[in-house]
C-alpha cells in the first residue's frame, strides 16, 4: 500500500504502555453506557473542531480519536465479503504529556482523507469500513515523536454465510497470492489465507448495529495451538516445514485440510480473547521462516473491542 502522510508531524500523545500484541485503553467503558459513550465522542468532536488551542491528556486522546473514527467510519451491522486491512504509520510528537486539540484535528482530518482515498480507489459504491484501530509505539527519537500505527479494515458489504465448508474444487496454495493448485489453476492474488479470512469474517448471525471502542489486537501464532489429532500437521493453524533450502513446490491445501482449520477458528478466537472485550475481526497473515530448512505458516491477527450498540 502506498504510504499516505508518512511524515505528517502532528503534536500528539504521550507514551502509552504497549506490548507487541495489544494495547491498553486508558478510558474504559461498559456496554450499559452506550448513550453516554456516544455523547462523549460527539462532544469530543465539537471540541476537536473548535480550534481553541486547548490541550488534553495524551493517554485519553488516542481512545477518543479511535472511538470517534469507529463511530463515523465503521458504525455498521453488516456482514462483509472480502475484507482487506490497510496499515500506515504517522509520526506524532508530545509536549509534557499533553496534546493540542488543533493537532488532534489535523490527525483526524488526515485519517479521514486516507479513508476517503481508500473508498475511492476501491471503485465500488458498496465499499465500507469495518473497524479502525489506532495504536501508539515509541520510536526512540529524542524529539519526543512517537509512531501512531493506524489500521483500517474495509471491504464490500455482503450477506455471505460464515463457516460454509470448502468445496471439492477448493485446492489453494498456502499463501503468496498463488491462487489454486493441484488440478486447478487461476485466481492469482488469492490463496488459502484469503479464503480462510473470508469465511472467518462472515458469521452466520447478523450483528447488532453499533461500533467498537477500545480496539485492541492480539496475534495467534501457529505454535500456540498444538493438536496431535490434526491429520495434516501438528497444529490448529497451518504450518509446514522441510529440511531443504526451499520446498520443491509451495504447499497446496486441500478442501479437507482447509475445513480442519475452519473448524478450529472459534476455539482459537475464544482462547485468545482479551478480558472484557468482544471479538470483532481477524486478519489471516501468511508468513515464512528463515533457517537451515524452510517453513510456511499462517498467523491470525485478532481484533477485540467494546461493542457500543447504537440502533441509529
Amino acid at each position: 500500500m502506498k504510504k499516505l502522510y508518512s511524515f505528517v508531524t502532528i503534536g500528539l500523545l504521550a507514551l502509552l504502555l504497549v506490548t507487541s500484541c495489544k494495547k491498553e485503553s486508558s478510558t474504559p467503558v461498559t456496554p450499559d453506557k452506550t448513550s453516554k459513550t456516544t455523547q462523549q465522542l460527539l462532544s469530543f468532536k465539537q471540541h476537536l473542531l473548535a480550534k481553541s488551542g486547548a490541550t488534553m491528556d495524551a493517554d485519553s486522546a488516542e481512545w477518543y480519536l479511535e472511538g470517534l473514527l469507529n463511530f463515523e467510519q465503521a458504525n455498521n451491522n453488516h456482514l462483509f465479503g472480502q475484507v482487506d486491512f490497510y496499515h500506515d504509520t504517522l509520526l506524532l510528537s508530545v509536549n509534557n504529556g499533553q496534546v493540542s486539540l488543533s493537532d488532534l484535528n489535523a490527525l483526524y482530518t488526515a485519517i479521514n482523507n486516507w479513508a476517503g482515498l481508500l473508498q475511492q480507489s476501491s471503485g465500488n459504491p458498496n465499499f465500507a469500513f469495518d473497524v479502525v484501530d489506532l495504536s501508539l509505539e515509541p520510536n526512540g527519537l529524542k524529539s519526543g515523536a512517537e509512531n501512531m500505527l493506524a489500521t483500517l479494515s474495509g471491504g464490500i458489504l455482503g450477506t455471505g454465510l460464515n463457516y460454509v465448508p470448502f468445496g471439492p474444487e477448493d485446492y489453494w496454495y498456502w499463501g503468496f497470492g498463488l491462487g489454486k493448485c493441484d488440478n486447478f489453476s487461476g485466481y492469482l492474488g488469492q490463496d488459502a489465507t484469503t479464503q480462510l479470512q473470508y469465511k472467518f469474517r462472515n458469521p452466520i448471525a447478523v450483528l447488532a448495529p453499533g461500533y467498537f471502542v477500545s480496539v485492541q489486537f492480539t496475534t495467534s501464532y501457529w505454535y500456540e495451538f498444538p493438536d496431535d489429532n490434526n491429520p495434516y500437521g501438528n497444529y490448529m493453524q497451518f504450518y509446514a516445514s522441510g529440511n531443504s533450502p526451499s520446498p520443491a513446490e509451495e504447499p497446496c491445501l486441500s478442501p479437507d485440510e482447509l475445513n480442519y482449520y475452519l473448524g478450529k477458528f472459534d476455539y482459537i478466537r475464544m482462547a485468545k480473547a482479551i478480558p472484557g472485550l468482544s471479538y470483532k475481526t481477524v486478519e489471516v497473515i501468511p508468513d515464512w521462516g528463515l533457517g537451515q530448512g524452510w517453513s510456511r505458516f499462517h498467523d491470525y491477527k485478532l481484533y477485540y473491542g467494546i461493542k457500543i450498540e447504537n440502533p441509529n
